[in-house]
């Protein structure tokens, strides 16, 4: 029965995935004319474009996900088995064992992934002018990420195997190192991991610098640096971010987007520190937590109570606890719609907190349309589509909330003047 259910899970989240998909492409080509909030700025050429673009990437996740999908299939009924059998065969260490088996599903996931992602970005993102890496970069990141994993991953794997192994009730030690791990990670990635793929030099242009410092004061946030990513020796999409905690703490602009009026940076860079204000990154933390430890835990009661060595014919620990995490993720999938409809409420609330600092809301208004026109998003995303997966409202329903909040403000302003 348990084989039954989990296969059921299985099938079932890839059914809804690629339902999704399609019913989103269908959709937004169903659509032939731009929104009329967009019509001064996008062209009925970027809007066919937007769409060519939108397929493209629809059909090459479609077939991603198909080899994905066959592949996870041939790893749970050949390979997981098989993996086990010869780590056991090399050493009678169980942490070797555990070592050995998950760095060997690496190896092999990499070198099945890497086909995917070549064509993605030198194809797909090449074609629409995004990509600006090029293969000796791509090969670094790869080797850069290789090192990194096994520098990072050998002692925190070794100790949640040697916790496996040693503790029948492990799975709040588990989630206890997982967590720690994932905060220690928060806090040195800016200093210690970014810059090892990136360049973070301190933002050259005094008048934009000033105009973001000052900010920063007026809200009481204790930044004195600005730094700049060199983001576009891999894409010209554009971003900036928050990173870090305490010390760690960085403000971050990719250097793509520079050239954007010095009005919608600061407006970009406001929502951002909204984020910050609002207490949403301490609220993620922690939701994040929340869900490890619920995750972990049904993770475990899947190992202890599944009849797994019966269905899949295998002994480990570590094998059958790979089996438990198969079916809590695909379970988790189905939580994504409640995940991002939390989302997308920090996300309006940062965009309030961004046209109330700055006084008004068409800085950031002019910057989402830039954004939407330059990184050809859909414009017409399948409301069912964008519940499920959008962790941002489309930019269509964020402009609305802004004109929204500047209609608010004027209406006060009337109800408060003198008669």
């Amino acid at each position: 029965m348990f084989l039954v259910i989990f296969l059921l899970v299985l099938f079932l989240k890839e059914i809804i995935s690629f339902y999704l998909d399609i019913r989103n492409l269908k959709y937004a080509l169903s659509h032939k004319e731009v929104p009329e909030i967009f019509k001064d700025i996008i062209t009925d050429e970027d809007f066919k474009k937007s769409q060519i673009y939108l397929k493209d990437r629809v059909i090459f996740n479609l077939w991603s996900k198909t080899f994905d999908f066959i592949f996870n299939l041939i790893f749970i009924f050949l390979l997981y088995p098989y993996i086990e059998k010869i780590v056991s065969s090399i050493t009678s260490s169980f942490i070797l064992q555990g070592l050995l088996f998950f760095g060997i599903f690496g190896l092999i996931n990499l070198i099945i992934s890497i086909p995917f992602d070549l064509y993605y970005i030198f194809v797909i993102e090449n074609k629409y002018g995004f990509n600006t890496m090029t293969p000796k970069i791509f090969l670094l990141d790869l080797i850069k990420s290789i090192i990194l994993s096994i520098i990072l991953g050998t002692p925190i794997l070794s100790l949640l195997l040697y916790i496996i192994k040693s503790d029948p009730n492990f799975w709040w030690k588990f989630a206890l190192v997982i967590i720690i791990f994932e905060i220690i990670m928060v806090y040195i990635y800016p200093i210690l991991i970014a810059p090892i793929f990136n360049k973070f030099t301190p933002l050259e242009n005094e008048d934009l610098r000033k105009k973001i410092i000052e900010l920063l004061e007026r809200v009481g946030f204790n930044v004195k640096q600005v730094f700049v990513m060199d983001a576009s020796k891999r894409t010209r999409k554009q971003n900036a971010y928050f990173t870090g905690i305490g010390k760690s703490k960085r403000v971050v602009l990719y250097d793509t987007l520079l050239s954007y009026p010095q009005e919608e940076i600061v407006a970009i860079f406001a929502h951002e520190l909204g984020h910050y204000k609002k207490r949403h990154i301490t609220i993620l933390m922690l939701s994040s937590i929340i869900f490890y430890v619920f995750y972990i835990y049904l993770t475990f009661i899947v190992f202890k109570s599944a009849p797994l060595s019966k269905y899949f014919g295998v002994q480990k620990e570590f094998t059958l606890l790979t089996y438990a995490f198969i079916f809590a993720s695909s379970f988790f999938y189905f939580l994504n719609p409640l995940i991002n409809f939390l989302s997308r409420k920090m996300e309006y609330s940062a965009d309030r907190f961004s046209a109330e600092l700055i006084g008004t809301p068409y800085p950031l208004i002019s910057a989402l349309i830039r954004l939407v026109k330059e990184n050809l998003s859909n414009l017409y995303p399948d409301p069912l589509y964008r519940t499920w997966y959008y962790s941002h409202p489309t930019p269509s329903e964020r402009i609305y909330h802004l004109l929204t909040l500047e209609k608010e403000v004027k209406k006060d302003e009337n109800n408060n003047s003198p008669n």
